[in-house]
C-alpha cells in the first residue's frame, strides 16, 4: 500500500470505505467533488477497475466518467493525464493489464467527446488484442451513444466481431451496431437471432444478463441489396 504524505493508514482505509459506499449509492457527484479537492483520491476508483465483472467495477467505470467531466471544467489537461495513465495501464510493458481501463477510457470520452474525442481511435485500435476486446467493444458502444460520428468510420473494422468466439464480444459488437443504427443482413447473420449465449450488460446502475439474440434483435433484418453486409457502411 503506497503512502501519501499527510494521509495515514486509518485515513486511507476510511477514504476507501467512503468511496465504496458512495459507489453503492451511486453518488458520483460526491466522488467527483472529493477527487476535485484531492486528485490523488482517484486511485480508489482505479483500484476497482482490477475487479472486472463486479457491480462495483462497473460503477467505478461510470464514476470515472463523472469525475472526468467535473475535472474537465477546471483543468482539461488533468483528464488527459488520467487518460494517459489508463492507456499505460493496458499496455503489456506496464507490468500488467488494467482490466477495465479500456471501459473507463470509453466512459471519459463519452462524457466529453468534444475534448477527448481523439482518444476514440486509440481505444478502437486495441480491438485486435483479445484480452482487451470486450472493453473496446463496450467503449465503442458508449461513445456511439453520444457521439456516433466519432466512431462511424470504424464500423467496417468492427462488424466482423459479431462472429467472435467470445459471446460477450459478439453481444457488445451488436450493441455498438444498434447504437449506431446499423443493420446486418438476416441472410448472412440471421443465426445470431438464435444465439442464446448470455452477455452482462450494465445500465442504470445494475447488471442485466441479456442474450446475444436479444442484442441482435434490433440489428438483424432483411436487406434488399444482394451481398450487403451492413446497411449504411461506406
Amino acid at each position: 500500500m503506497a503512502f501519501i504524505p499527510g494521509e495515514g493508514v486509518d485515513s486511507m482505509l476510511n477514504t476507501k470505505d467512503l468511496v465504496i459506499t458512495l459507489l453503492k449509492e451511486r453518488k458520483y457527484d460526491e466522488i467527483a467533488e472529493m477527487v476535485a479537492g484531492d486528485r490523488t483520491k482517484i486511485r480508489y476508483l482505479r483500484r476497482l477497475l482490477y475487479e472486472p465483472g463486479t457491480l462495483l467495477c462497473w460503477r467505478a467505470i461510470e464514476a470515472m466518467g463523472v469525475v472526468a467531466g467535473r475535472l474537465a471544467e477546471e483543468d482539461p489537461q488533468a483528464v488527459r493525464l488520467i487518460l494517459r495513465n489508463l492507456l499505460w495501464a493496458i499496455n503489456e510493458e506496464s507490468g500488467g493489464i488494467g482490466w477495465a481501463s479500456v471501459e473507463a477510457m470509453g466512459e471519459i470520452v463519452a462524457r466529453r467527446p468534444d475534448l477527448y474525442g481523439d482518444y476514440a481511435s486509440i481505444i478502437l485500435f486495441h480491438v485486435e488484442e483479445e484480452m482487451l476486446r470486450r472493453g473496446v467493444m463496450w467503449a465503442a458502444g458508449q461513445i456511439a451513444r453520444v457521439s456516433p460520428d466519432l466512431v462511424r468510420r470504424y464500423i467496417p473494422m468492427l462488424v466482423p466481431y459479431v462472429d467472435d468466439p467470445d459471446p460477450v464480444v459478439r453481444g457488445y459488437t451488436l450493441r455498438f451496431l444498434g447504437m449506431m443504427g446499423e443493420k446486418l443482413d438476416s441472410g448472412q447473420y440471421g443465426y445470431l437471432l438464435q444465439d442464446t449465449s448470455t452477455v452482462p450488460v450494465y445500465g442504470s446502475g445494475e447488471i442485466r444478463q441479456l442474450t446475444v439474440a436479444e442484442l441482435a434483435a434490433g440489428v438483424i433484418e432483411k436487406i434488399a441489396e444482394p451481398g450487403c453486409l451492413c446497411a449504411g457502411v461506406k
